[in-house]
């Protein structure tokens, strides 16, 4: 890997473990139990990305899906009166039909990666500093940094005047 070691077998760890406890997030009957599964596979997530020499990748993946999103999850799940589900929720008629097409797609997708010539990617990959990102964000895409602000705070106006409504109805 390009500016450092690359581990493979931290990396088939960390793998493996995100693959757990992604699987955690969806088969855990309590839902507090599924959200500290979410967690810890940002974490590892986070840990792939230090892993592959993309410190700030890895940070922005703490600060926002650990920090931020992780925290706004687990208090919508502590405001709800349900804590828990039955399994007949999530493993529907339909299990049937779409785990087949996951594996398929699965397949699909593992063969092509295989047989692409993706792995020499990473030879040419530039790693930005952080001060080379700021530049990029800051002065080359100033205009879409800032229509994105502009979307998130109408969306944010949106979902108060909704749940203003919804309040003025009960």
């Amino acid at each position: 890997m390009p500016g450092g070691d690359f581990h493979p077998w931290l990396f088939l760890f960390l793998a493996a473990w995100i693959l757990i406890c992604g699987l955690g997030v969806v088969a855990f009957k309590k839902i507090m139990y599924s959200a500290a599964s979410m967690v810890a596979c940002f974490l590892g997530v986070a840990f792939a990305y230090a892993l592959l020499n993309a410190p700030l990748v890895a940070i922005v993946q703490i600060l926002v899906y650990v920090g931020a999103i992780s925290i706004v999850i687990i208090f919508a799940i502590m405001l709800t009166e349900v804590q828990s589900g039955a399994y007949d929720l999530f493993f529907n008629r339909q299990v049937a039909f779409a785990a087949p097409l996951a594996v398929a797609v699965a397949a699909v997708l593992t063969g092509i990666m295989v047989t692409s010539d993706i792995g020499r990617i990473g030879d040419a990959a530039l790693n930005p500093s952080v001060k080379g990102v700021s530049l990029l964000l800051f002065k080359g895409y100033v205009f879409p940094f800032e229509l994105i602000s502009l979307v998130l705070v109408a969306a944010m106006i949106g979902a108060i005047v909704l749940a203003r409504k919804e309040e003025e109805k009960a």
